[in-house]
């Protein structure tokens, strides 16, 4: 196929560097205000499957590589490639089936649409907990969401997809039907080689009584916040997402400290009674001295979303990394020092201790990098003069980590940092997903190029 047989092909739009709107197409691909100094040959943005089939066809006939791009939301800017890249984001059509509690969803369905629409028809899903971020690369790289201990990572409630592989066919995958690629597509994220063009999802009762309390701290109080939180876990249902969050102090606390620790404890309960009785067994744990305590408000997803979008200004820059680890004390006191020193004060820190597993073992999958704690360190920022100095902090975090880290959230990791990859899968599930890229995409047309750390702190 060639590029007027492309043209000719697709429904959506295509464009290249001689069009006149292209640096602004580029860089809208990207939702990070940091974008990434590499450049599409050609850019389509497809309206359906049938699009992506002919992008790829494309792709393959002319020898280039294919960067499949969702809602640019990953923090390194991987989507954005020196290739023909595939927007998706017109791709976005959702189906809910009440009775079978299950849903169709194209890639680009946020989760805050897909949590509004199900909470319509009472049914929820374990969307992940920034509302303008698609399933796309969400699912895909397994997806670490709401109520996660009971409902489980996202991707393992995924039961079937439509995927077009690098030779341009339409496939179906599930447990039965090209199981090797149904295990891939629960947690490649990047490593995945083809594009997904629609999954079908196992969605959940929604739970009617989602309840939040909160205890704020100023951060040296972190030792006696982690304790709390450690003890807490294994004596509570599954039900509870229990989350340390060290950042600058809130504005109605700016005079009385600089940093704090937040403990947010909340419950997706189906009573008022449940919620309740889980929230005050929390309570009585809580250490003595918080700045300020709000309890058992009431938080629908509507209203978490609200929540979390305030530590995500648009247009700022960003660099994130993350952590597994079997080490909660070590892990969030390498936290919260680093939180004091962020060059930043938009910058901030999250650590969660995850339920016990109590002999359950995690789904087969390419999603196989997990801890009993985990932590996100978030650097923001918002001119490019300061990249450097955020850079280095973001970098020196993850360095103290590193001796407790077991891996990697593929999701929000610092994938331009050489091997970090990699470490976002447990050795034999890399080594099969490595297998199964010789089978299904030998030419390598999904392999997409990463840039050396260095190289970044150069450009910044």
């Amino acid at each position: 196929m060639n590029y007027e047989t492309l043209i000719k092909t697709v429904r959506g739009t295509v464009t290249t560097q001689m069009n006149p709107e292209y640096d602004s197409v580029r860089q809208d691909l990207i939702w990070n205000g940091r974008k990434p100094y590499r450049y599409p040959e050609i850019i389509i943005k497809a309206k359906d499957a049938a699009d992506v089939q002919a992008a790829v066809k494309f792709a393959a006939s002319t020898g280039r590589r294919v960067s499949p791009r969702g809602g640019g939301h990953q923090f390194s800017g991987i989507a954005l490639q020196d290739c023909v890249v595939i927007d998706l984001s017109e791709m976005n059509a959702l189906e809910i089936d009440v009775e079978a509690k299950t849903a169709r969803a194209q890639p680009t369905v946020t989760n805050g649409k897909l949590a509004a629409a199900l909470g319509d028809v009472g049914l929820a899903f374990p969307t992940g907990h920034c509302t303008s971020v698609p399933l796309s690369g969400y699912l895909l790289g397994g997806g670490f969401g709401w109520n996660a201990g009971e409902w489980g990572i996202a991707c393992h409630n995924v039961i079937g997809v439509q995927v077009v592989l690098a030779d341009g066919s339409l496939i179906e995958a599930s447990e039965t039907e090209n199981p090797d690629i149904f295990w891939a597509v629960r947690g490649a994220g990047p490593e995945f080689f083809g594009v997904v063009t629609e999954y079908r999802i196992r969605v959940f009762d929604l739970p009617r009584a989602i309840r939040t309390s909160v205890w704020t701290y100023a951060i040296e109080e972190i030792d006696a916040v982690e304790s709390w939180i450690s003890r807490t876990m294994p004596i509570v249902p599954r039900n509870v997402e229990f989350t340390a969050m060290m950042s600058s102090a809130p504005e109605p606390l700016a005079g009385v400290a600089s940093k704090t620790v937040t403990g947010i404890a909340t419950i997706f309960a189906d009573t008022e009674e449940e919620a309740a009785a889980t929230l005050a067994l929390i309570a009585d744990g809580a250490p003595e001295g918080a700045l300020d305590v709000q309890l058992g408000f009431d938080t629908t997803f509507e209203v978490l979303y609200l929540i979390v979008g305030q530590s995500y200004p648009e247009g700022h820059r960003y660099a994130v990394d993350t952590n597994w680890s079997a080490d909660p004390s070590g892990l969030l006191t390498r936290l919260a020092n680093a939180v004091k020193e962020a060059p930043s004060p938009r910058s901030y820190a999250i650590g969660v201790v995850l339920p016990p597993m109590d002999g359950r073992a995690m789904p087969d999958g390419a999603f196989s990098m997990a801890g009993p704690a985990f932590s996100s360190t978030y650097a923001i920022w918002p001119d490019e003069d300061a990249d450097a100095a955020n850079f280095d902090w973001l970098r020196d975090t993850s360095a103290a980590i590193a001796p407790i880290s077991l891996g990697h959230y593929v999701g929000e990791a610092d994938l331009d940092v050489g091997g970090k990859l990699e470490r976002c899968y447990a050795p034999e599930a890399l080594a099969r997903l490595r297998a199964l890229q010789r089978k299904y995409d030998p030419r390598g047309m999904f392999k997409r190029r990463i840039a050396a750390a260095p190289m970044l702190r150069m450009v910044g």
